[in-house]
């Protein structure tokens, strides 16, 4: 409807969900190959786990993403951005950071200075009514975000608070 009223003459294409879960299934089963420990998170995103994986005597996890990307638009003419990081919080962010058709790999080393710059708002889990709330309390950044009391998010975002604080800090 928005979209209509900014664009009258807008053309707006019937969705082919059948398709869109197709192409999800055979993503899917790309990533199997790679490791049994597949988590989806909706129907396009989903995240790895690679600690146990044997792959990793020979390749770095960022060589294994690169694979997986490479197979998936092979095999499916997709393009997938992949996030690679010691948690699944910085791997959602990683992905999001490189579109289309990239890695971004997010170290326990660098994530201070590649993700602290970063809006709150790019973190998952905050959302535009808590970006608003953190705002109005000079929270504006990730950065900001970690180095915030744990106890005063809490009393601000109720258990949400404590969590995005351990997010930004790095622990999932």
């Amino acid at each position: 409807w928005a979209a209509k009223q900014k664009c009258p003459q807008l053309t707006i294409v019937e969705p082919h969900m059948d398709q869109y879960l197709k192409f999800s299934k055979l993503v899917r089963a790309i990533y199997l190959r790679y490791s049994p420990e597949v988590e989806a998170f909706g129907i396009d995103e989903s995240w790895i786990e690679l600690t146990a994986s044997p792959l990793l005597s020979r390749m770095s996890p960022v060589e294994i993403a690169n694979e997986i990307r490479e197979t998936v638009k092979s095999e499916t003419g997709l393009t997938v951005s992949i996030g690679v990081s010691f948690n699944k919080i910085f791997a959602k962010l990683g992905s999001d950071m490189k579109k289309p058709d990239a890695v971004t790999e997010i170290t326990e080393k660098s994530f201070r200075t590649q993700i602290w710059p970063l809006p709150a708002s790019e973190l998952l889990y905050v959302g535009r009514a808590t970006t608003e709330k953190l705002r109005r309390y000079g929270v504006h950044t990730i950065g900001d975000l970690a180095r915030s009391d744990p106890e005063f998010l809490k009393r601000l975002l109720g258990i949400n608070g404590e969590k995005l604080w351990l997010y930004a800090n790095g622990v999932d």
